[in-house]
């Protein structure tokens, strides 16, 4: 699971943070876009796969996760005029997770291989070769940027109101969304659970009321319980596999 960890790592990083709205309109809108998309895609995997680079077997694979990636996406893109919402959205990230995870039937995947650059490079050798800032790692990226996509399809699907416009999310609202659930993240890895949910009741009721993303009570509770439940069930996971 060493090297599929940070395989996971780097689809997250590429397919949100780094999946600008520049890089979204190139991706949906001219021929070749996708290729910016998935180019930046294999040099995340590449730099995140450094010692598994010796191997021929595993460069060869990092080149079969590009095609595949490349291949998903340019099937979502033929669709995305007539269907856009939250089961072409999981249906999406399900199949890259399945293309990742087929990385343990492998012989060279079974063993870590660790970095080991130069003493003054010394601090990104901890970071790669530790799961626990690893996973650490893809709980931030899950919860903040792929939870903040996931958000605004909840609201569409249950608060009729649609944040995704020709061009992508307003930017301004992505970020504020990606600010609030780092606060709530933050606050509880660094205070307490507890505290961690007040702040969430407090930051999603305020920002529910201020940007009318409801329609009624019930959409109301539906989108307040779906987002609690995604942020906490991943931190709930997260520690489990931590061990905290």
């Amino acid at each position: 699971m060493f090297w599929f960890l940070r395989l996971f790592l780097a689809h997250l990083i590429a397919d949100f943070p780094l999946q600008t709205n520049r890089v979204f309109k190139y991706k949906v809108y001219n021929k070749y876009g996708i290729l910016i998309h998935a180019s930046i895609y294999l040099i995340i995997t590449i730099l995140l796969s450094i010692p598994y680079l010796t191997s021929p077997i595993c460069v060869s694979y990092i080149i079969f996760l590009f095609l595949l990636h490349t291949i998903i996406d340019l099937s979502k893109i033929k669709k995305f005029s007539r269907n856009n919402g939250i089961k072409e959205f999981l249906k999406d990230q399900i199949q890259h997770f399945i293309t990742l995870i087929s990385v343990i039937l492998l012989p060279e995947a079974k063993e870590p291989k660790y970095l080991n650059l130069n003493f003054s490079l010394s601090f990104l050798n901890r970071f790669y070769n530790s799961d626990y800032y690893i996973l650490l790692s893809i709980g931030y990226f899950f919860v903040a940027f792929a939870g903040t996509i996931f958000y605004f399809y909840v609201i569409k699907t249950f608060g009729g109101k649609n944040i995704f416009y020709k061009d992508g999310i307003s930017i301004k609202e992505k970020y504020k969304e990606v600010i609030l659930r780092t606060i709530i993240f933050v606050t509880y890895y660094r205070v307490s659970f507890y505290v961690s949910v007040f702040v969430f009741i407090i930051l999603r009721v305020l920002e529910m009321i201020i940007n009318k993303t409801y329609r009624n009570i019930i959409s109301f509770l539906l989108i307040l319980t779906y987002d609690f439940v995604f942020i906490f069930s991943m931190i709930i996971f997260l520690n489990a596999l931590l061990g905290t």
